[in-house]
């Protein structure tokens, strides 16, 4: 019988020893938390850097379709009026057969595309 209570009684010491570890245990270190920030504001800083880097890359994709429009506009006057439009798009921006909305300014820096009747090309505007 003495065994059994010997058994008894180690089981008895073991519960109370991993209750105490456990109720000991009732937060985080301040190391953990500072680890946990840590990490939220490095994947922080890379997803905002993705955003704005992303919403360049629209803006000038969006430069290159407005170019691109306003090239083939223009080749149409040409083709309707024997002539191409002034450098600065005013003939062809006012007429709302080829740009109802008014010609498009540069989504990147907000300038106003010009027109090279030499070239039939776009100047500048090259980001």
């Amino acid at each position: 019988m003495r065994s059994q209570e010997w058994k008894a009684a180690r089981r008895d010491v073991n519960v109370n020893v991993a209750f105490r570890q456990q109720a000991w245990r009732g937060g985080y270190s301040l190391l953990e938390i500072l680890a946990v920030v840590a990490i939220v504001a490095i994947i922080a800083t890379l997803a905002v850097g993705q955003f704005f880097s992303s919403a360049d890359d629209a803006k000038r994709n969006a430069c290159y379709i407005n170019k691109g429009e306003i090239a083939v506009q223009a080749q149409l006057w040409f083709r309707n009026k024997g002539s191409w439009p002034a450098a600065d798009l005013s003939d062809i921006g006012s007429n709302t057969a080829y740009f109802p909305a008014g010609v498009p300014a540069c989504p990147v820096n907000g300038t106003d595309y010009t027109f090279d009747p030499n070239t039939q090309e776009i100047v500048g505007h090259a980001h």
